[in-house]
């Protein structure tokens, strides 16, 4: 039997993640499950598990490590398995298992995250007003909001705190084992194609997924519009962050 590429995204909250697990799905012989560690559900997204103890929050509560072995061999015979895990601060504290699977060698690790801060921090604010309590899925691009400087500022420091809780984690990782990639990576060719040869996938399928990657391709990514269009009140955002040690997110480039 061959050998299974285990991993697991490490990613914040509206970086891409969903998309991710949909582009990883869309490869063949690779199996990659949603918010398997949600607080009151388990998503596996694109499959749905046989065995029952796989539906069971007591169970994935209690033994972790098991129920991600479980999973692992029922995605047999795919050559790659994962799942991610969104909103580490969330758990307070980190489990031990997401330790125990940081300093294994056996499991790759992949870190997403969101160089644009602003960025983020809105389109966070724009889910949790969209969806509220739940699962979120890409906000309708017609969505606009009105936002107070000091939501942006705690969503900005909330998100911060995640990234520090996830590299905090996988200081403990052999570096070999970890692969990081911005929000914006994810629409170029390049980084997607290093991401798949870290999975051990075969370069044949390498170059049709980032052939599928070009505009108007089966596996296309979409960044959202320009934040200015889905804040009702920018202007006076803008000048907030020109104040602020964000404001290289709305100044412009050069």
């Amino acid at each position: 039997m061959s050998e299974q590429t285990k991993f697991l995204i490490f990613a914040g909250p509206r970086t891409g993640s969903t998309y991710l697990v949909d582009f990883l799905n869309a490869i063949p012989e690779t199996r990659c499950c949603a918010e398997l560690f949600q607080k009151d559900c388990i998503v596996f997204r694109h499959h749905e598990a046989r065995d029952p103890r796989l539906s069971d929050i007591a169970f994935r509560d209690a033994q972790p490590l098991e129920f991600l072995a479980l999973l692992a061999e029922e995605a047999r015979p795919c050559h790659r398995f994962g799942c991610k895990i969104v909103g580490l601060r969330s758990f307070r504290p980190t489990p031990e298992f997401v330790f125990q699977i940081s300093r294994d060698r056996g499991w790759k690790k992949i870190y997403l995250w969101r160089d644009d801060l602003f960025e983020q921090a809105v389109s966070f604010l724009l889910a949790a007003r969209h969806f509220g309590e739940g699962l979120w899925e890409r906000t309708p691009e017609a969505r606009r909001i009105a936002i107070s400087p000091q939501d942006l500022l705690a969503s900005l420091h909330l998100l911060q705190r995640e990234y520090l809780a996830i590299e905090a984690l996988l200081a403990s990782a052999h570096a070999d084992d970890v692969f990081s990639l911005d929000y914006r990576d994810l629409g170029r060719p390049s980084a997607v194609g290093n991401l798949l040869r870290f999975l051990a996938v075969p370069q044949q399928l390498i170059e049709a997924a980032t052939g599928a990657l070009a505009p108007g391709g089966e596996l296309e990514f979409k960044p959202g519009p320009p934040l200015a269009t889905r804040i009702e009140n920018f202007a006076e955002i803008r000048r907030f962050l020109l104040n602020s040690r964000y404001r290289r997110s709305i100044e412009p480039s050069g």
